[in-house]
Parts: structure tokens; sequence; C-alpha cells
């Protein structure tokens, strides 16, 4: 009896091992497809830069779209480069706020400054130098209606 459960023991653990041997052969064929795959769509994305120059700047165009606050249809229409009309609000990385806009017509541009490069346009206009306007606009604003404190004036009794 001792010696037929040694003989299962023995069983069990060689096709054990023999399991975990297919396992490690499977687990480094699937990984070395997998290298292969990632290695070719990096080919496939140097050949599109080569390719297309703008490809990459698109590629940040799309990231700054969604991150400014348009949705990914949204986002698409303005990287296939056509017009989009826009109402509510959009968010400014660099200001830290949201600033509202009615109505206004966005389009993905090459940057005025570097033909190499492009920029988001509201109305014609950098988004970048339309968000200072807004922000300036706030700012602006916001000083016109704190009155200074006067230090001189003191509380008569």
């Amino acid at each position: 009896m001792q010696q037929q459960m040694q003989r299962q023991q023995d069983e069990h653990s060689r096709q054990l091992m023999e399991q975990q041997s297919k396992h490690r052969r499977e687990m480094a064929d699937k990984e070395a497809d997998y290298q292969k795959e990632v290695s070719f769509l990096k080919s496939i994305i140097q050949k599109a830069k080569k390719w297309f120059p703008l490809f990459q700047e698109l590629v940040y165009m799309e990231k700054f779209c969604l991150k400014v606050g348009f949705n990914e249809r949204q986002t698409a229409t303005l990287i296939s480069g056509k017009p989009l009309f826009y109402e509510g609000e959009l968010y400014s990385e660099e200001h830290k706020r949201m600033f509202s806009t009615e109505r206004a017509g966005f389009q993905v541009v090459k940057d005025p400054k570097d033909k190499s490069k492009l920029a988001l346009a509201i109305n014609g206009q950098v988004i970048g130098e339309w968000f200072k306007e807004q922000f300036d606009r706030l700012f602006s604003s916001i000083r016109k209606t704190v009155t200074p404190h006067r230090k001189n004036k003191e509380l008569g009794l």
C-alpha cells in the first residue's frame, strides 16, 4: 500500500513537472510573439513619423484636445482638420481653471510661430493666447471689485 502511494506521488510529481515545463514553454512562446508584435508596431510608427511629418504632432494634439475638455468625437473632428463649433467650458492647464466659451469656432491649424507644429485655434486665435486673454480679463475684473484697504483711517469713538 505504501509503495502504491509512493508510486502515485511520484507519478503526480512527474506530471506536475511536465505541466509546469509545458506552461513555461507556452509562456516563453507568447512572450516572444508579443515582443515580435511590439517590434513590428514600433517599426510602423517610425515609418509613419517619417512618411507623415505631422503624425506625431497629431498624436500630441489629440491628447491636448482631450485634456482641454473635448470628447472623443469632437477631438476626432478636430484632428481630421475640420472646424468644430463648441459652446461650454474648456480647461487651461497653465491657469489651472476652466474658461467658458459661447459658440466659438475651433480648428487644428499649423502653429503660426513654428510651421512644423500644430496648434488649436479658437476663432482664428491660438488657444494659449485666448486662455491668457480670458485669464487677464478675469484677473482685471477681480482687481476692480476689490477695494484697497486704507491704513491711515482710524475708527472714531
